[in-house]
């Protein structure tokens, strides 16, 4: 387990490992996608982007969580594709909320402020994937392909920008960030720490808060 201290490696974060593969059902060869973005435009053009993919299906798609949710009801995709916006961010606590399922989707953060410091936030988030919204579709489809098969598309994250997470928390929390980046599930990080799954949650959720990029930060500025 990586130390909240510690420096790791060549001066950055490595990306995460291999996930376990999606458990499709039988019958079912395409990705079941859904995506969640509060701009109508931007909802209807991802739509248009992945559509014709032969090996992509949108099973759902919604301006807001609750809505998402509601349409989700009785069925479970594959991959959800999340916005990010800084002036919200609470598409990362969606994230969270996603990943406490028994059998969680995989997650790709998508966004127009995409940041090394987003990665971080996304990963402690448990985000599979963070893509720029100024790359070509083709990038996007093959992030959705790839953490549908196990696979993750989130990169590195250089040393300074954990330091500066590190720096933004309380001490109590820092083993908590570290287990979160080594994907550790709540009950494991709440065993190790002695702590209530539920303490680890709500300390998760707080961790995520905070790192979160925000509007007031010079380096987001939208590319597209």
């Amino acid at each position: 387990m990586t130390s909240a201290r510690s420096t790791p490696e060549r001066g950055e974060l490595g990306p995460r490992g291999q996930r376990g593969s999606i458990d499709r059902p039988a019958g079912e060869p395409t990705i079941r996608v859904a995506l969640l973005d509060d701009h109508p435009a931007v909802l209807a053009g991802v739509q248009r982007l992945i559509g014709p993919a032969p090996d992509v299906t949108v099973v759902a798609a919604a301006l807001g969580a609750r809505e998402l949710t509601r349409q989700l009801a009785g069925r479970r995709p594959d991959v959800v594709v999340v916005d990010y916006d800084v002036a919200r961010g609470d598409s990362l606590s969606y994230c969270q909320y996603l990943k406490r399922d028994l059998r969680p989707p995989a997650v790709i953060v998508y966004s127009a402020y995409a940041s090394s410091a987003l990665t971080l936030a996304a990963r402690v988030a448990g985000a599979d994937a963070v893509v720029d919204k100024a790359e070509p579709a083709s990038t996007l489809l093959a992030a959705i392909r790839a953490v549908a098969r196990g696979a993750t598309a989130i990169g590195a994250v250089p040393i300074d920008v954990h330091r500066s997470a590190v720096a933004k928390l309380d001490d109590a929390d820092l083993p908590i960030l570290a287990m979160l980046l080594d994907d550790e599930p709540f009950e494991a990080i709440a065993q190790t720490l002695d702590r209530d799954p539920s303490e680890i949650a709500w300390r998760a959720r707080r961790i995520v808060a905070c790192l979160r990029p925000r509007l007031a930060d010079p380096r987001m500025s939208p590319r597209g």
